[in-house]
C-alpha cells in the first residue's frame, strides 16, 4: 500500500515581482523617493530585474493603493503622504528673474499664502538661476527628491521647467499660462482677451497705427496677449498698423526704442505696454519729450501696480483680480495636497477694464 503523503496548505513560490513589491514598498515607507518613484527602467536598472517584473511590482502597489500609476509618467506615491506627519508644503520655484519685483511683493502669492497659512499649509520659496539652463532636470530632480506632502507651484520658470513637472509626474500647479503643448493645471488671467479689448477700444477712438511694447522674454501670457491684440485689431473692419517693439533688458534700451517710435512715420497714436516698469519708464520718456498724454498719444496699460491706483491722472488700465486667482489657485493646491488629481484645463480669470484718462482719441492727421 503507497505510503500516505501529508497535506500540506496551499502556498506559492515567491515571485521576482513580489520581492520587488516588498523592497520597493519597505523603501516607500522610509520616503526614499519622496513624492514620485524613478521610472521602471531605472527602477529595473536598481533592482536587477527585467522591466516587466517592475511593471508586475508596481501594479500591485497600485492595487494596495501606495502609488498611483498614470500612462506615459511616473508613478506618484499615495498612501504615504496621507500616514506622514510633516505639515502640507506649497513650494514656490522661480528662475532668477529679471524684474525689479521680488516673489514677497507679487499680489497673488501674498494672497495664496494667507489663504493656505489658515487652513495650516507650509510655505517656502526657491529662486534658483540654475533653472535657466536649457536642462534644468538634474536640479530638479535634486530639489524635488525625498520631499513628502509638497505641491509645486511654478512661477516665470522657462519651458524646460514646465515640461520637466509634466513629465515627472510631480504634484504642480502653474501660477501663470502653460507654454504651447504644455499641459498642468494652471491659473492665470485670461491675457488673450485683455488684448483684444484694448485693440477693440483703441479702434472705436479712431487710431490706426499702435503698438505693442513687449518683454525681452516673452511669458505665455505675453505671448497669449499679443495675438489677442493682434486679432482683435484684424476684427475691426479697418486698416490698423501694429508695430511691435521688444523692450529690451534696461530702462535705457527701452527709451531708446520709445525715441524710435516718436520719429516713425506715421507716428504711433497709441501705445499698449505689458509690464508696469515699462508703462512707468514709457510715461515719464513720452512726457519729457513734449508729447502730451492723451492728446498726442495714447497710453494704456495690460498689468497694474498700486503706484497706479494713487496716480492722477488715472491710468488706462486692466486691473487685476488676485484676490480670485489666489482662491482658485489655493483651492487646486489643496486638492494636489490631498493626492487627488485636478484638471488640466487652464482657469482664466478676466481683469476689470479701468477706462483712466491715458486713452483718448487719435489725434487728427496734419
Amino acid at each position: 500500500m503507497p505510503e500516505s503523503v501529508p497535506a500540506f496548505p496551499p502556498f506559492r513560490r515567491s515571485r521576482l515581482a513580489d520581492q520587488a513589491a516588498t523592497a520597493l514598498r519597505e523603501a516607500i515607507q522610509r520616503g526614499v523617493w519622496g513624492s514620485v518613484l524613478p521610472g521602471e527602467h531605472e527602477l529595473a536598472r536598481r533592482l536587477g530585474i527585467s522591466r516587466p517584473s517592475v511593471h508586475a511590482a508596481l501594479s500591485e502597489l497600485a492595487r494596495e493603493g501606495l502609488i498611483a500609476i498614470s500612462k506615459g509618467r511616473r508613478s506618484r506615491v499615495l498612501s504615504h503622504r496621507r500616514a506622514s506627519n510633516a505639515p502640507p508644503v506649497v513650494c514656490v520655484v522661480r528662475s532668477v528673474s529679471r524684474e525689479s519685483a521680488s516673489l514677497v511683493e507679487h499680489p497673488v502669492l501674498l494672497a495664496m499664502r494667507a489663504e493656505l497659512a489658515s487652513q495650516g499649509v507650509g510655505w517656502e520659496e526657491l529662486v534658483d538661476a540654475k533653472l535657466n539652463s536649457p536642462d534644468p532636470g538634474p536640479r530638479l530632480e535634486r530639489l524635488t527628491a525625498g520631499r513628502s506632502h509638497v505641491c509645486w507651484v511654478t512661477l516665470t520658470v522657462p519651458e524646460p521647467v514646465q515640461r520637466w513637472f509634466q513629465d515627472s509626474g510631480v504634484p504642480v500647479l502653474v501660477l501663470g499660462s502653460c507654454y504651447e503643448g504644455v499641459r498642468l493645471p494652471s491659473v492665470d488671467v485670461n491675457y488673450r482677451a485683455v488684448g483684444w479689448h484694448a485693440a477693440g477700444c483703441m479702434a472705436r477712438l479712431g487710431h490706426r497705427t499702435t503698438a505693442l511694447v513687449l518683454p525681452h522674454d516673452l511669458m505665455p501670457g505675453d505671448v497669449a496677449c499679443r495675438d489677442g491684440f493682434a486679432q482683435g485689431l484684424s476684427k475691426a473692419g479697418q486698416q490698423i498698423s501694429i508695430i511691435d517693439v521688444d523692450a529690451g533688458q534696461s530702462a535705457l534700451q527701452l527709451q531708446a526704442k520709445l525715441d524710435w517710435l516718436i520719429a516713425h512715420r506715421p507716428r504711433p497714436t497709441a501705445i499698449l505696454t505689458l509690464r508696469p516698469v515699462h508703462t512707468q519708464t514709457a510715461i515719464v520718456h513720452l512726457l519729457r519729450s513734449g508729447l502730451r498724454i492723451p492728446e498726442d498719444i495714447s497710453l494704456v496699460s495690460r498689468d497694474t501696480d498700486n503706484l497706479f491706483e494713487l496716480g492722477a491722472p488715472e491710468l488706462t488700465r486692466y486691473r487685476n483680480t488676485g484676490a480670485k486667482q489666489a482662491r482658485r489657485a489655493a483651492q487646486l493646491v489643496q486638492t494636489l495636497l490631498s493626492g487627488y488629481p485636478v484638471s488640466r484645463r487652464p482657469i482664466l480669470i478676466t481683469p476689470t477694464f479701468v477706462a483712466g484718462k491715458t486713452l483718448g482719441r487719435a489725434p487728427a492727421e496734419g
